[in-house]
């Protein structure tokens, strides 16, 4: 159900020191070129916002072997953040001195490497636990659902032969699936997800300040249209309902909702980067 390439990993260094991502590279054995990694999310606490050199037995694996298992493993991994701990101090995952490494690549799916503490160096220093929360478990439980989701979906295996922690979440990742499908699309695809603003960023600009992203529901008046993001669920923008409002909405709320006729949110295709001022100018007319 995933790829675990503890047995071949060599060396490398994955880097949080930006807030809510994780970049670095990893070299493995089997591969000619190193790994190149640009995911969204942090460490846990023991090792979050540090750089950390990781390191393994992977140049006394059987080359063949590890050239077979690492066949079709792409050397850019873009995806989410799973559970990435050293196994340090306060130890929110997992246990003491075991160091587990895991991803939810785009490409390749769940990927997971686990090592010992003593194989994990850390080049600069993690931001104070007791300045940071622990990850969202809801957030790692709703991954793990997408995953397995597509894997049912991929190989048509009925979403209820899983059976996980969290069966809410894979019930809602179920309807999320549905909608996509119905819609024919993502309502926030990687591209536009890059292109929103952060959450304030645009808090001094007033009408001036630009929306990126139009969502409507086709069989109401609703419309929610988007100017920052806070990179994981919340947006800030317009709101046209009963009536056009600043304010914040949920994209988990919207990937779910369906409206009087059963049909789900979608997006704008065709909507062009606008400001607040142009799509409301009875809000900012004074």
């Amino acid at each position: 159900m995933a790829w675990r390439l503890s047995d071949y990993l060599v060396d490398g260094i994955l880097d949080n020191s930006v807030r809510e991502r994780v970049t670095g590279w990893l070299k493995f054995a089997g591969m000619k070129e190193r790994v190149v990694f640009d995911l969204k999310g942090d460490f846990h606490r023991d090792i979050r916002g540090s750089k950390v050199r990781i390191h393994g037995d992977g140049e006394s694996a059987n080359i063949q072997e590890a050239s077979e298992y690492m066949q079709g493993f792409s050397i850019l991994q873009e995806g989410n953040v799973g559970d990435m701990t050293a196994g340090l101090p306060p130890c929110d995952y997992g246990a003491l001195g075991q160091g587990y490494y895991e991803w939810y690549s785009d490409m390749n799916g769940r990927v997971v490497i686990e090592l010992d503490t003593e194989m994990v160096d850390l080049l600069t220093s993690p931001i104070p636990a007791c300045e940071s929360d622990p990850i969202d478990r809801k957030q790692q439980a709703e991954n793990m659902a997408k995953f397995l989701c597509g894997v049912a979906d991929t190989f048509g295996v009925p979403h209820d032969n899983f059976a996980v922690g969290d069966i809410v979440a894979i019930e809602k990742e179920k309807v999320v699936l549905a909608n996509d499908k119905i819609r024919g699309m993502q309502l926030l695809p990687q591209e536009l997800r890059e292109q929103l603003p952060p959450l304030y960023s645009q808090e001094g600009k007033g009408g001036s300040a630009v929306v990126y992203l139009r969502l409507f529901s086709p069989d109401s008046d609703w419309v929610w249209m988007a100017s920052e993001f806070d990179g994981n669920d919340t947006f800030f923008g317009l709101v046209d309902g009963h009536e056009k409002e600043l304010g914040y909405f949920s994209l988990s709320e919207l990937e779910k909702a369906r409206g009087k006729m059963n049909l789900p949110i979608e997006r704008d295709l065709y909507f062009k980067p606008t400001t607040l001022e142009e799509l409301a100018p009875e809000i900012f007319k004074h």
